[in-house]
């Protein structure tokens, strides 16, 4: 299979599924938003599935005119019907494209958390969480996980959004680091929690993700990721 995976940020690379999809032997070309996507639409994306990740912007901040290009290229693919794997700030893109919406909470989910909720044992992790914002589906849109009533992760045709981070290791961790003088101190000692916790769980994080992943891309893709 081909690949295109969109970077919104420098030090937020694509991790556990670059590493995955590598393994699968299937072909991957990356692009970085925002300085790429400003000057492409992507409008040549034949791909067979499209990965979207993270970012410290909210998909509400359509003034920023990268955020707002992509948003458009997330509906467009999806009315192609375009297999999409959305991860945080990809899977808000995927739910305003489905015509769901996004706000931001009163707090931030920081550090490794189970979810209460999950559709099979895969779902409920723990997974990575590092955002602040809520995500409301329209009603039909099946749910695969969510916690504390939080949409964690969702399923639209062949399209699935995941607010936790899979493709975070150790490794991601410590590139999340670099930044973390501009953090504030929460998130530091958070930051630190969860390179800890990574550190010593590698194995089965990777494991884990590796799973679930073979479960997405066979979902999104109608066929087996073997």
């Amino acid at each position: 299979m081909r690949i295109t995976v969109i970077q919104n940020s420098a030090y937020g690379r694509a991790g556990l599924v670059e590493k995955f999809i590598e393994s699968k032997g299937w072909t991957c070309r990356r692009t970085l938003s925002p300085k790429d996507i400003v000057t492409t639409d992507l409008a040549d994306v034949v791909d067979d599935i499209v990965v979207f990740l993270g970012s410290r912007r909210g998909v509400y901040e359509t003034h920023v005119q990268w955020i707002a290009r992509e948003r458009a290229l997330m509906r467009r693919l999806i009315d192609k019907a375009v297999p999409v794997l959305g991860i945080c700030f990809g899977a808000q893109l995927l739910a305003t494209a489905v015509g769901g919406a996004v706000k931001p909470m009163r707090h931030r989910y920081r550090g490794w958390m189970e979810n209460t909720v999950a559709s099979t044992p895969m779902w409920q992790g723990p997974w990575l969480r590092w955002h602040g914002d809520f995500i409301t589906l329209p009603v039909g849109i099946k749910v695969l996980a969510s916690d504390n009533e939080t949409v964690q992760a969702f399923e639209y045709g062949n399209a699935v959004g995941v607010q936790f981070h899979p493709e975070v290791s150790n490794a991601v961790l410590k590139d999340w680091g670099a930044y973390r003088s501009a953090m504030p101190d929460e998130d530091q000692r958070s930051l630190v929690k969860a390179l800890n916790y990574a550190n010593n769980h590698a194995f089965e994080i990777e494991k884990r993700a590796f799973s679930l992943f073979d479960n997405i891309f066979e979902k999104i893709s109608g066929r087996s990721s073997a």
